[in-house]
């Protein structure tokens, strides 16, 4: 499942209304070997649980959570996994993993709605795309979906034409010949295989690295689609572990979609001067995204401010906390802000995009967003 459809079904429902147990796992070995996270989670469910009445509704939704979490974790832990999001909520019976390409900061909280913020920083990296690797003699083809390899095929041929010793006695031209066509057979075979799986997924990339003449053949067999999609994968060899190959299309993957978001900001910050398209900073951010007028957000990984919520009119406001709401006079709690914007964006179907320490973004608030429209002189007054 697309993280976009994962994240509807965490948010869908009355803000601020929720009871949500969202945990963070850093699931590497300590240096001899071991698990640390079941230290952190004994400690920090035995913490928590010490905040709810016994025998009350909540204490009851927490201990059916936490004893799905734990059944999960002793159950479907992948071996190969480096860090894992967890969220639970027993009111709406739902309950939700999703791996993690790079360690979190180990947490375990209960909240009025999932802690999202850890997980989308990193959310360049769940984006599904394809990879090809290819050669005149082999071929391998990956899917890869929030950042696991969901679908694997490798092709591998022979030339009954030749062998080890030479050509079997075919002249030059007839071998080169021959040799073209197995080429157009192969990338005909790779190019149906690849766009069979694309057919099936919103791929946003297609990776490739692969020998000139096979490269140029495959070029001929790609739908219009798959070429725009279509990106060369340097400093990979056909000849490659599949960890590197792995690898190396995450990182490229990292670099292409954090050069989108700082061109973004940087668009972004432009037009956020009087009567422009763009705002900046929390407080005007969180403005326009209750006023629906928010086209897309982009923030910084390191992006954190305080607000507050008001469980009456589900108003959000930046900086201190007032004694009541000013806009129905109901009852406030303090909020991280940086997880109120990210979940109301995702609550509209925002695009969300993350620089990670842009200084020109971290400047003006670390977060930006562009609107629908240019803001009217009556609004900016």
């Amino acid at each position: 499942m697309p993280l976009e459809e994962l994240l509807q079904r965490l948010v869908k429902g009355t803000p601020g209304q929720r009871y949500f147990l969202s945990a963070y796992l850093d699931l590497r070995p300590d240096a001899n070997g071991k698990k640390t996270y079941p230290i952190f989670l004994k400690s920090r469910l035995s913490e928590l649980a010490s905040h709810f009445p016994v025998h009350s509704r909540e204490q009851s939704f927490f201990v059916k959570d936490s004893k799905q979490i734990q059944k999960y974790l002793q159950e479907k832990l992948d071996p190969s996994w480096k860090g894992i999001a967890l969220f639970a909520c027993a009111p709406e019976n739902l309950f939700l993993s999703i791996p993690m390409p790079l360690p979190p900061i180990n947490a375990l909280e209960i909240t009025a709605g999932p802690l999202l913020f850890p997980l989308l920083r990193y959310s360049d990296l769940y984006q599904t795309y394809g990879i090809i690797v290819a050669d005149s003699r082999q071929a391998r083809l990956f899917l890869i979906s929030l950042s696991r390899t969901e679908k694997q095929l490798t092709l591998s041929w022979e030339d009954s034409h030749s062998t080890r010793f030479g050509r079997m006695g075919l002249s030059t031209q007839r071998f080169q010949r021959h040799q073209k066509e197995h080429i157009k057979q192969r990338a005909k075979e790779i190019a149906e295989n690849m766009e069979k799986w694309l057919n099936l997924v919103r791929a946003e990339y297609l990776f490739l690295a692969a020998e000139e003449e096979m490269s140029g053949e495959l070029f001929k067999h790609w739908s219009t689609v798959a070429k725009k999609k279509l990106i060369d994968l340097p400093g990979v060899d056909t000849r490659d572990p599949d960890h590197k190959i792995l690898g190396a299309a995450a990182a490229l993957l990292q670099t292409i979609t954090r050069e989108k978001a700082e061109i973004l900001a940087k668009k972004v910050l432009e037009e956020a001067a009087p009567l422009g398209q763009g705002t900046v900073g929390p407080e005007s951010t969180v403005n326009a995204l209750q006023n629906h007028q928010v086209e897309r957000i982009v923030l910084d990984s390191q992006f954190h401010a305080s607000g507050w919520a008001c469980d009456g009119c589900v108003n959000l406001g930046s900086g201190g906390t007032p004694v009541h709401c000013p806009l129905c006079d109901g009852t406030i709690r303090s909020i991280d802000l940086h997880e109120e914007i990210v979940r109301k964006a995702n609550a509209q179907g925002l695009p969300l995009f993350f620089t990670h320490n842009f200084p020109p973004l971290l400047k003006a608030g670390g977060v930006a967003a562009m609107l629908k429209y240019k803001t009217s002189p009556k609004a900016a007054k």
